[in-house]
C-alpha cells in the first residue's frame, strides 16, 4: 500500500509528512535513518534524538498512488517539520 505518512511527535504535536511507495517498508526505513542519526530533516532528527522513539507515532493519513496528494493533508497539520 502506498500513501501519505505522518510521523508525529507526541510531545510537541509537530508532524513530518512524507509519501511512501510502501508504507510499511518506508516507515521502517525512516525509523532506521532516525535511529542512526541520518534523517535529512535536522529538526526532526534533533527532536527524535532528544526524546526517543517512544514519543513518536507513524500514521498513514491517506492511501494514494500520487505523491502530489501530500498537498491535500498539509493543512490538517499546522505544526510541521
Amino acid at each position: 500500500m502506498s500513501g501519505i505518512v505522518a510521523l508525529k511527535n507526541l510531545k510537541t504535536d509537530r508532524v513530518y509528512l512524507f509519501y511512501a511507495d510502501n508504507v510499511v517498508e518506508d516507515s521502517a526505513r525512516m525509523r532506521f535513518e532516525l535511529d542512526l542519526g541520518m534523517c535529512g530533516c535536522k529538526t526532526l532528527q534533533d527532536d527524535y534524538t532528544e526524546t526517543g522513539l517512544e514519543l513518536f507515532r507513524f500514521d498513514t493519513v491517506l492511501e494514494t498512488d500520487n505523491p502530489d496528494d501530500i498537498q491535500k493533508v498539509i493543512d490538517n497539520y499546522p505544526e510541521r517539520y
